[in-house]
């Protein structure tokens, strides 16, 4: 059941959890504990909708690199940043939960085998239940060999049909007896006794306040925005943060066009990498560097796509338009849109053959294609979050976010691009980046973060190295959990959201 403490007062102000945060990880927890039985408070701070007035509160001072994501890739809204999300999905590599030798904070507390069990439940709440697991038998249903390359492994994503969270569990939202989900209830003061939490003072923009209380809290935060609430300063200081590590070592991975492509044979590379659409679901081909080749060659975890970049601005409108046609959102296209699409009907032409017939995205003739990396960056980063001396409308201390790129880093994107030409001289030309290669500074200003928001509230099994222990506790007090990207030791290269997912389950389990 949804309601408004901008238009409601709190008839119900305390259940068996609060949850603070309905993106993907709250609304995950809060529809699987409604389901154990539990009564579950979800508080959001935004809206049903996204509002000008709500994103304001992110707002924040940029102190090192340019860093996209900090404005937008945080949503206030009800779904998170699902409401923007393209909705791919992505396990860890058993190597990044592996202490790795050079690489320091490199692994996790636990192995891979933890969240196995984990990473398989969640796709059923992502959508995704009826996905073909097996690479190799989505190849074969297509009748195409399942290409590898030396140093190089090949591998599918799979995609959400529906990456909204809000939409795809709006049933159980609305209509739960045991949920209920408070919008404009923005998180501003954690009351505590002694080493418990005993209630959540949240408040809207306007000053309406309510005190939530729980025998549990959970903050299900965005992984900016968590260290920015436990940063916040208390009477007495802050009894998680023994460590002094709140904060620091925040990781995002690096996006970026590393090379230029030129396929050698067009039919075999566009059968190798054009993104896959079999039996309702979306695949997207993608390549690893191997432990091993990692290992030689000294570098952090890489891997990348291929990236094709239409630069026909009409011819993008048009796909545009017929998508809005094909999903019924009739509203959404003009008679522009219309006469844009009628203007390239023969590439349409091609382009529904390729999907409907080959289960292929189509990419035109002229169709510029790059090396798209995305890189891991040291669990031992020096991009860190802090606070200013400005506050947002609700009293909070506001960010001052330093991100870095290391020349490690950007080393392993050199050897990545050099691997790759040699891996796949028989289908492509690989034509590195000179600023990349040359380590002009330069190339700073084409890599871009990836909305990816990692660290900052470590997991460890001791309050002296991290935030929270193994089971997302929050050290200094009893029953205060973070569910969160915040608390990834390491992050390797692999979109984070599968595997917050799947720790929302384990900790689902840990509290039933």
């Amino acid at each position: 059941m949804i309601f408004d403490l901008l238009h409601e007062s709190p008839t119900v102000l305390a259940a068996d959890l609060c949850i603070v945060g309905a993106g993907a990880a709250g609304i995950t927890l809060a529809v699987e504990s409604a389901r154990k039985g539990k009564t579950v408070l979800l508080l959001e701070g935004g809206g049903a909708t996204r509002e000008d007035s709500s994103q304001s509160l992110y707002d924040s001072e940029i102190a090192g690199l340019p860093h996209r994501g900090i404005h937008t890739g945080r949503i206030r809204v009800k779904g998170g940043t699902t409401v923007r999300w393209g909705g791919q999905i992505l396990e860890l590599d058993a190597l990044d939960f592996t202490p790795r030798p050079g690489v320091p904070e490199s692994g996790w507390p636990f192995p891979k085998s933890t969240l196995t069990s984990f990473y398989e439940r969640a796709l059923a709440l992502e959508g995704l239940a009826k996905v073909e697991r097996s690479d190799a038998e989505v190849w074969k249903d297509l009748n195409l060999p399942f290409t590898q390359f030396e140093d190089l492994e090949a591998y599918l994503s799979r995609w959400c049909p529906e990456p909204n969270f809000a939409r795809l569990h709006h049933k159980t939202l609305n209509e739960h007896p045991n949920i209920h989900l408070w919008l404009h209830a923005s998180a501003v003061e954690l009351l505590t006794e002694g080493a418990a939490a005993t209630g959540l003072r949240a408040s809207t923009l306007t000053g309406i306040e309510a005190v939530f209380r729980a025998p549990h809290f959970i903050f299900a935060l965005g992984g900016i925005e968590s260290s920015r609430f436990f940063l916040q300063p208390r009477p007495g200081g802050l009894p998680w943060n023994r460590s002094g590590l709140l904060g620091q070592h925040f990781q995002d991975h690096i996006d970026c066009n590393a090379a230029a492509i030129e396929p050698l044979d067009p039919k075999r590379f566009h059968d190798t990498f054009d993104p896959i659409f079999a039996r309702g679901f979306k695949y997207l081909p993608k390549l690893r560097l191997v432990p091993q080749a990692q290992a030689a060659h000294g570098t952090l975890n890489i891997g990348s796509t291929m990236s094709f970049e239409d630069t026909g601005k009409a011819r993008g409108q048009a796909k545009s338009t017929i998508r809005n046609l094909m999903r019924g959102r009739f509203g959404e296209v003009t008679r522009d849109n219309l006469r844009h699409t009628a203007n390239h009907l023969p590439m349409l032409v091609h382009q529904g053959w390729r999907y409907k017939v080959q289960r292929r995205a189509y990419s035109p003739p002229d169709v510029r294609i790059f090396l798209r990396v995305h890189c891991e960056q040291e669990p031992s980063s020096h991009s860190s979050i802090a606070l200013t001396d400005q506050r947002d409308p609700l009293g909070l201390f506001r960010i001052r976010f330093d991100w870095q790129i290391s020349e490690r880093e950007l080393d392993t994107i050199r050897q990545y691009v050099l691997i790759a030409q040699r891996a796949l001289a028989d289908v492509a030309r690989i034509i590195p980046n000179e600023d990349l290669m040359s380590g002009s500074p330069d190339f700073l200003a084409r890599c871009d973060d990836s909305n990816h928001h990692m660290g900052g509230m470590r997991m460890s099994p001791s309050d002296a190295t991290g935030i929270v222990d193994t089971d997302l506790r929050l050290y200094g007090l009893s029953n205060t959990y973070i569910c969160s990207s915040a608390v990834f030791p390491s992050s390797g290269f692999s979109n984070p959201t599968h595997t917050v997912l799947s720790l929302a389950l384990r900790l689902s389990d840990h509290l039933s």
